[in-house]
């Protein structure tokens, strides 16, 4: 595991949130230096409202020593936000068990499976406050998927609607997102499009 990229300042993950942003991965390549980052965070740690963990090529949760790196990292009384897309629920039930999660971002781009619909659950049950970000796009999570997972996103602090940015990728108009977010309203404390 290294810290693949560190970010002082995130403010567009969460709105409303003043984060700092550790990008973590699974390989041995170059990385960014433990202490320095830690140095940053603790110097900064009177302004941030947390640290968002999230992964680089691979999801957050399937990184081996997390629970560690956020230990290390964490200053006390900084909220921990865990980005994931939830494919692994036990890990993350053990982050919400332990503590160490506050709040998780769950980020969709195809039709949740259960094990990340039990991820969902996880968070809800464990009183642990959770975002969800949706990936729009015709051929991999339509509107009518998004609109289908209305009772697991319920409870949620954030909904986020995303239209695809992958080059080539199919688009649902403007007036379709509008009309998916307006559907949405009461599924969420609020709801974005971003």
């Amino acid at each position: 595991m290294r810290i693949a990229n560190f970010r002082r300042t995130d403010t567009v993950s969460l709105p409303g949130l003043y984060l700092s942003s550790v990008g973590v991965s699974t390989d041995d390549g170059p990385g960014v230096n433990e202490t320095e980052v830690a140095n940053s965070i603790n110097g900064d740690k009177d302004s941030l409202d947390g640290i968002l963990f999230r992964g680089v090529e691979t999801d957050v949760l399937e990184v081996d020593g997390i629970h560690k790196l956020i230990r290390v990292l964490r200053p006390p009384h900084a909220r921990c936000v865990i980005e994931t897309n939830g494919s692994r629920p036990t890990v993350l039930d053990d982050l919400v068990g332990a503590g160490y999660a506050d709040i998780v971002s769950f980020v969709f781009d195809r039709y949740p499976k259960k094990c990340q619909l039990d991820s969902m659950r996880i968070a809800r049950d464990g009183d642990c406050r959770f975002a969800v970000t949706v990936v729009t796009e015709p051929q991999r999570l339509t509107v009518e998927d998004v609109l289908d997972l209305g009772d697991h996103i319920k409870g949620a602090m954030l909904l986020q609607i995303k239209r695809s940015s992958e080059p080539g990728a199919l688009q649902y108009k403007k007036s379709e997102i509008s009309s998916l977010a307006k559907s949405m309203k009461g599924t969420a404390k609020e709801v974005r499009i971003v």
